[in-house]
């Protein structure tokens, strides 16, 4: 359920961008958003996969090693992200720094997370 709320939230947050902020976040269409939307989606589930396998093998040894990293890296990961849409995807055009710094930050902030649950 949380990652169907992160992708409606992606989704949202590109549209208002695009509409409001035409100057700055151009989407062509609505099947540009929609494949936007996708690869922040998948890209961010592969990273979470990856997060989990490298803390599950801190008892080998080996997440000691990758995990701060990859801790580091989810700091760099929507910007990284949002420059391959524009370099790559035809329609998805993010124009000057602070477009990627605002839309870093909005994405960071509506994002659901999940909450720790307690079992007693």
């Amino acid at each position: 359920m949380r990652n169907i709320l992160n992708f409606i939230v992606t989704i949202i947050v590109f549209w208002i961008g695009s509409h409001y902020f035409s100057p700055y976040l151009s989407i062509s269409d609505t099947q540009t958003l929609v494949l936007a939307s996708i690869f922040m989606f998948v890209i961010s589930l592969i990273y979470s996969f990856v997060l989990a396998m490298s803390v599950l093998s801190i008892v080998i040894g080996i997440g000691c090693l990758t995990t701060p990293f990859l801790i580091l890296a989810s700091l760099v990961l929507t910007p990284i992200k949002l420059w391959l849409l524009d370099k790559f995807l035809p329609g998805f055009e993010i124009h000057g720094f602070w477009t990627y710094v605002v839309l870093t930050i909005a994405l960071s902030i509506f994002t659901v997370k999940t909450k720790g649950s307690s079992r007693e």
